[in-house]
């Protein structure tokens, strides 16, 4: 059975024209996903196999509707010519398409490994995010307890009461606390701006050396004591401690110094010293006066009997007997002294007026043999009295002793002034001072010893100061001395204030 033609003619004529226009939309398509996801791999693909097969569609229809041309023209020999090359486009086109599946296959594999290293990649991203924000918490947080650390430590620095002080390599000052700068008297500007080395600060520079060496040699010191020299003149015994300090990594070396002022606190020291060293020699000194005195009583009422008897029967012994009068006298002085040196305390304790005390003591004195040529300059704060709580008695003593021993260092000429006044701590301060010639450091030290005297045989016994300094130490206060040669002595006695209960006197 023959099938007419004219139904198969119009088949493949319309199928080749469908070819093209499903192809090409394909094409178009593919093109499109392609252009929407570039890094898509699946679409690269569809868009080569739509290229392909655009290509081997074209080729075919184009082909097969020129062949029912040609042979619905008579001119089919033509088409015999032509056949071998639509037949070659159609085969490339189909190796095109077999190639770009091949090649596919491996840009496949490709991508799954570059979609992987690249989800790989985004959980790197995403954990380095995390670690960065992290990060940048921590560093907010390190740097808030840096600054916490560094405000607390600049605090200790500002505020501690002992001397902190850093120099550099070359022991020049390049930090210093406000309790350095006021305890060495010297400004910041002169210690750290200035450059200043630290061996300015010590009173002896053999003494720096040898801390020097011990620091070169250790690399620490630990509480040295020594002398630092103050600008004003005055001496400090200070204790050092010093060590080394590298620092981070290319620092330089610098050395840390805390230095503590020890002047006050050794000053305690020698006053209890001498304290004991008095209270032990007061109850040395009452034994022996008790067991002098009354042999002494003997001889004076044997001398002063003799006397009388030597004058009713006219002998000449009488200047003999003199003699013995006067030692004994003065035996009997010295013996006083060391009973009332000896004397713990005084029961008759009561409120005074120092004011009162001080001006009675000087209007006695006026006419004292040492003191009527010197002149009293009399400074009282006359505006309030100044109350104590002691033995009055005793306290003019005091004054007495001090004035009477101006009077001798002055000579025959000079001024004598006498100040009474309140600190602010609480204290009556009496100061004597005159312009005399001065006392040796040496004997600064030991001028409240007892029997230490620098008048000659027979002017002093050399307890008035001891019995002075003990006298006050019984009432709670103090005498300290500041004397330098040439420039005169300022004797100063502290006394504790006694409350105000109104002005009695």
């Amino acid at each position: 059975m023959i099938f007419p033609y004219t139904p198969i003619l119009a088949v493949d004529v319309l199928g080749s024209f469908a070819m093209i226009i499903i192809s090409t939309i394909s094409l178009h398509k593919a093109k499109m996903l392609r252009e929407k996801h570039p890094a898509n791999m699946v679409y690269l693909y569809l868009m080569w196999i739509s290229s392909g097969f655009t290509i081997f569609a074209l080729s075919r229809s184009f082909g097969h509707i020129l062949k029912q041309l040609l042979v619905l023209s008579s001119n089919g020999g033509i088409w015999q010519t032509i056949s071998p090359y639509s037949g070659t486009i159609n085969t490339v086109s189909f190796m095109l398409v077999g190639l770009i599946t091949l090649f596919f296959k491996q840009s496949w594999n490709i991508n799954r490994k570059i979609l992987s290293s690249r989800k790989a990649l985004e959980k790197t991203h995403l954990k380095l995010v995390h670690l960065n924000q992290n990060l940048e918490q921590q560093v907010i947080e390190r740097t808030e307890m840096l600054t916490a650390s560094e405000h607390k430590c600049r605090r200790i620095f500002e505020q501690s009461l002992d001397t902190i002080l850093v120099t550099d390599s070359q022991w020049k000052i390049i930090e210093i606390n406000p309790a350095g700068i006021t305890m060495t008297g010297y400004t910041k500007e002169e210690m750290v701006t200035g450059e200043m080395h630290i061996k300015m600060l010590f009173a002896d520079g053999r003494e720096w050396e040898r801390i020097q060496g011990h620091i070169n040699a250790h690399e620490f010191i630990l509480n040295e004591e020594t002398a630092f020299a103050r600008p004003d003149g005055e001496n400090l015994l200070v204790m050092i401690t010093c060590g080394v300090d590298y620092g981070a990594f290319g620092c330089a070396k610098t050395y840390h110094f805390i230095i503590k002022n020890i002047n006050e606190k050794k000053m305690m020291e020698k006053q209890m010293a001498q304290a004991e060293k008095l209270a032990a020699l007061g109850e040395l000194s009452a034994g022996i006066a008790h067991e002098i005195n009354n042999p002494l009583g003997i001889i004076l009422g044997y001398t002063q009997l003799l006397l009388k008897q030597e004058s009713a029967s006219g002998q000449t012994s009488h200047d003999d007997l003199k003699i013995i009068e006067k030692h004994v006298h003065a035996c009997k002085n010295v013996v006083s002294d060391l009973l009332t040196f000896s004397r713990k305390s005084s029961v008759d304790n009561a409120r005074v007026n120092m004011n009162r005390v001080v001006d009675d003591v000087v209007k006695f004195l006026t006419n004292h043999p040492d003191l009527r040529q010197i002149e009293m300059d009399l400074n009282l704060r006359c505006d309030r009295h100044l109350w104590v709580t002691g033995n009055e008695q005793e306290l003019r003593q005091v004054l007495i002793n001090l004035l009477i021993n101006a009077g001798y260092a002055l000579g025959q000429k000079g001024t004598v002034a006498i100040t009474a006044t309140e600190n602010g701590h609480n204290q009556v301060l009496i100061a004597v001072k005159d312009n005399g010639p001065g006392i040796s450091q040496e004997n600064q030290k030991k001028i409240f010893n007892p029997f230490f005297t620098t008048k000659p045989v027979g002017k002093g016994t050399g307890l008035g100061l001891s019995v002075s300094y003990a006298i006050i130490a019984n009432h709670g206060g103090d005498i300290t001395v500041d004397s330098r040669p040439g420039k005169g002595t300022v004797f100063t006695v502290m006394l504790p204030k006694a409350a105000e209960q109104g002005e009695i006197g």
